[in-house]
């Protein structure tokens, strides 16, 4: 049985070598994303660069015409979803869309790790969201949920590279050893893979910091991030699949946002509406 000092060993000769496939940011969302921060993205440019995907067409307006967008009436086109819900929130869908995709690549070993890691992942996405429309920073909403979308991204090119190790070198590795793994080399493999992908700096700080035992009072989509993460893992809705007892009330980030405990208790409510995976998706 491979320890973890082996394994460690193991992925770091992976990387080396350049031997492993690792996650490769869509390429319209990545386009998309560009645009919106460029302020030069309206409804006509970005029709004009998702019709180059139909079948990202087809899983946005699913998504668009989801209970996360309750209230509203069904759009049956592209353009429609454009004009109605404003590119930057269709830039959002795009975004989780294209992300869900590199959580389903995988048919091996890891696939439960990865549908739960996608739980959680997409959770924090919509917690985070949440926050910040709520919390006073409506305008880092986006930017939250991007951040939500990628905090764990470290994890899901960890395991691509486990999952290569044990199927090409037949090595058996414990679930202790991986969930070990992931928590001590993820922050660092996240953020390597963000600079491969060119994503803007305030993602790649967010998942370097995430972990750390101080706290940047005066980043908040960091806030909302640590925050979110660690009350989707008192929900039950981390990546192990099970709740640890915490005090979300006397955490940090609680006070660096200025959260209510009416706040608290409503985060808490969508969080464990997110176990409905329709939700969680959107």
């Amino acid at each position: 049985m491979t320890n973890q000092q082996e394994l460690t060993r193991l992925i770091n000769a992976r990387l080396d070598s350049g031997s492993v496939e690792l996650p490769v940011f869509d390429d319209i969302a990545l386009r998309i994303d560009k645009e919106v921060r460029a302020n030069k993205l309206d409804a006509d440019l970005m029709c004009e660069i998702l019709e180059e995907d139909l079948a990202l067409v087809a899983e946005l307006l699913r998504m668009a015409n989801s209970s996360f967008f309750s209230g509203m009436s069904p759009v049956g086109s592209l353009r429609e979803a454009a004009v109605r819900l404003g590119v930057r929130q269709i830039a959002s869908i795009v975004f989780s869309v294209s992300q869900k995709r590199l959580y389903s690549a995988s048919g091996g070993c890891f696939k439960s790790r990865l549908t739960r890691l996608w739980k959680h992942t997409s959770a924090v996405s919509l917690g985070v969201r949440w926050v910040a429309a709520n919390a006073g920073y409506r305008s880092l909403a986006d930017d939250a949920f991007v951040a939500g979308l990628l905090h764990d991204i470290g994890k899901l090119a960890l395991l691509s590279i486990i999952e290569d190790i044990i199927t090409n070198d037949s090595v058996e590795i414990s679930d202790e050893v991986i969930d070990q793994t992931l928590l001590d080399l993820h922050c660092e493999q996240g953020a390597i893979l963000l600079d491969s992908w060119n994503l803007p700096e305030i993602f790649k700080i967010v998942v370097l910091q995430q972990d750390d035992e101080l706290l940047d009072p005066h980043n908040p989509v960091l806030c909302m991030v640590r925050l979110v993460n660690k009350v989707c893992i008192a929900e039950g809705l981390g990546e192990m699949g099970h709740s640890v007892e915490a005090d979300i009330e006397s955490l940090p980030e609680v006070n660096a946002l200025s959260l209510s405990e009416a706040d608290l208790e409503e985060l808490r409510m969508i969080i464990r509406d997110c176990g409905d995976e329709g939700k969680a998706a959107a």
